[in-house]
């Protein structure tokens, strides 16, 4: 029997930063999905690793899975992944492809995960989690796994996502600078917290846009991203809210109400703005989730 799971991607995040010691991020959920497919094979105890220079991280946490149920490795496992998420751009892209073999196999296993579970999984592995399997807008630590609030309201949010050129890995992202400008820019990041919790809790769109924005100013002088200040000032007349970031990416996402804009307006002028830099697509911000069949 075949069992999949689907984890969304997300464009970049709403806000991230270093405040009292702590990293905290806040996630923005797109309909950006990696699928993976567990078959279990009972005549057979041989398990064929995937290939390593792809797909190490999935390998490892296959392994960290049996170890956490305490149970034998020596089954045959059947993996199928698919996603078309891009590599190193801020999407997620890692959190999803391993947030969706953790629950295919964990359901293939006849075994269930807590949040906290999945987290810790996927830290140790990836060594930090943008929460896309949690319901709502999640405020989290994701480099510790604490996780301090999921906002329920889902405004009528959307991105036109921009690839501002290159990869970062993850891995190698400067956090100790990322902590300084933080420290640096106190005051005002936690003004951009203070303003995106009232936008979640008054469902204030514009408050989150511009929490979100400032943000991504913020985190100009950890990853400089040349067409930001110029999609703020230009889409403003055309519907755009803002524009949030990768925060140890590559992609900008204009935000605007997908209920009160003409798309395809908004659309031609950011082209006309960041030509010949690509477009990635168009998403709304959606809920975390975790879809198992």
């Amino acid at each position: 029997m075949k069992y999949t799971a689907l984890a969304p991607g997300t464009c970049g995040e709403l806000l991230q930063g270093f405040i009292d010691d702590q990293d905290f991020l806040i996630n923005s959920p797109i309909p950006f999905f990696a699928k993976a497919s567990v078959t279990l094979n009972k005549n057979s105890n041989l398990m064929e690793p995937l290939e390593e220079s792809k797909y190490s991280k999935i390998n490892k946490i296959i392994k960290k899975i049996f170890s956490h149920f305490n149970m034998n490795e020596k089954v045959s496992l059947n993996l199928e992944i698919d996603s078309n998420i891009p590599r190193g751009k801020g999407l997620a892209s890692s959190t999803a492809e391993l947030t969706a073999v953790l629950l295919a196999l964990s359901k293939a296993l006849n075994k269930s995960l807590s949040d906290n579970e999945i987290t810790n999984l996927l830290i140790s592995v990836d060594h930090s989690s943008d929460g896309v399997f949690l319901p709502g807008i999640s405020y989290i630590n994701h480099l510790k796994g604490n996780i301090y609030k999921k906002f329920k309201y889902i405004p009528s949010l959307s991105f036109i996502i921009i690839d501002s050129g290159g990869e970062v890995s993850t891995q190698k992202f400067d956090r100790n600078l990322a902590r300084y400008i933080s420290i640096k820019n106190e005051n005002s990041l936690r003004s951009a917290l203070k303003m995106i919790k009232e936008g979640f809790m008054t469902k204030n769109i514009h408050f989150i846009a511009k929490a979100a924005t400032l943000s991504a100013k913020i985190n100009q002088n950890v990853l400089y991203k040349d067409p930001l200040d110029t999609l703020i000032k230009g889409t403003k007349d055309f519907g755009g809210l803002g524009v949030n970031c990768a925060h140890t990416g590559t992609v900008l996402g204009v935000m605007f109400d997908h209920n009160s804009t003409d798309q395809n307006r908004l659309l031609d002028r950011v082209h006309s703005l960041i030509h010949p830099l690509t477009i990635l697509g168009v998403f709304p911000l959606i809920s975390g989730s975790r879809l198992i069949n």
